[in-house]
């Protein structure tokens, strides 16, 4: 799949896409191949908490037919609306709503399909262009990563416990669908994205995208809210996952997408000083709350007493007021 792209194929007029109906009157009337990648990173390893991508270093993939995201996708977008929406003072929470580069940094997200075959990936792109880096696209793939990881340890617990709805060997998994960093060889379509940039794409292959952790106005579901749980009690709330979407699969299994992880700042002098003084801790950017735990988590169900039966997950354990390192006792 080498080489440059045909130069015979139709390239998009109109400015640069800044919504979904711009992204629509944009790709209307392509055809043929209009992207040409090479995958240049891939942090997520086969493993229990991993839909595998079918994508490996070095692959040469071209994409053509390129369309908007369907409806029942729109909500990989929500994460970046509400961000805005939040800084406009249009809607409020009953928790600080992050607002770093993760939310507020907006992204095309559309359909794709392989050349040659009838497979069709999620195709994620920076909307500014002077941030298609590989940089920022290996450190956005560090959550689904990290999140694989944690969905591996709770795969274990599942298959153990007696809670677990067909525990044991047919218990269901938690697994994160694995991204592929491309920098983009030739484009057909440079008001979205120049040779050079960096994009991603990703083997979702379910039709809908639910939100399972978002807001907490979603309908309760017992695997993916006990998975947000334990990440939070396995870290001692020093990690707290956020933006869980996806499906879930006939087998009962939660296929994730883009999730997103939540992170405490590292401990500094100042917080060893505000600590000794008795004075209140800086507060965090982006941070995991107790606030948010309780609207995000409003319940739990059999899995969650299994391993925290006193609700003590998003409990930070403190010693002399600086958050330590461990899972509560």
């Amino acid at each position: 799949m080498g080489g440059a792209l045909s130069s015979c194929q139709n390239v998009i007029d109109a400015a640069f896409i800044q919504d979904d109906e711009e992204l629509a009157s944009a790709l209307a009337g392509q055809y043929g191949p209009q992207l040409l990648l090479r995958v240049d990173a891939a942090p997520l390893r086969d493993g229990p908490g991993v839909h595998r991508s079918p994508f490996q270093l070095t692959d040469e993939v071209t994409l053509e037919c390129l369309e908007p995201v369907p409806r029942s996708w729109a909500p990989l977008s929500w994460r970046f609306d509400r961000s805005a929406k939040v800084r406009r003072g249009e809607v409020r929470y009953n928790f600080p709503w992050p607002q770093g580069d993760r939310f507020s940094m907006p992204y095309a997200s559309m359909r794709a399909r392989v050349e040659g075959t009838n497979k069709y990936v999620l195709l994620q792109v920076c909307s500014v262009q002077k941030e298609q880096t590989m940089e920022r696209v290996v450190a956005n793939m560090q959550d689904s990563k990290e999140v694989a990881y944690h969905a591996e340890n709770f795969n274990k617990y599942i298959a153990q416990s007696p809670h677990a709805p067909g525990f044991g060997h047919d218990a269901p998994n938690v697994r994160v669908c694995a991204p592929v960093g491309c920098r983009v060889l030739d484009s057909r379509i440079p008001q979205l994205v120049n040779k050079g940039g960096v994009v991603t794409i990703t083997d979702y292959p379910a039709k809908d995208v639910d939100k399972f952790i978002f807001d907490g106005t979603e309908q309760f579901m017992e695997i993916p809210q006990a998975f947000f749980h334990h990440v939070t009690w396995a870290t001692a709330g020093s990690s707290m996952l956020f933006d869980l979407q996806g499906s879930q699969t006939e087998d009962g299994d939660v296929l994730l997408v883009d999730p997103c992880v939540l992170r405490a700042s590292k401990v500094g002098v100042g917080d060893i000083f505000a600590a000794a003084t008795s004075q209140d801790p800086r507060p965090q950017a982006d941070g995991p709350t107790d606030q948010m735990f309780e609207v995000l988590h409003r319940q739990c169900g059999q899995l969650c007493k299994g391993f925290d039966p006193n609700r003590r997950g998003a409990k930070v354990r403190r010693m002399c007021g600086v958050p330590s390192c461990g899972p509560l006792a």
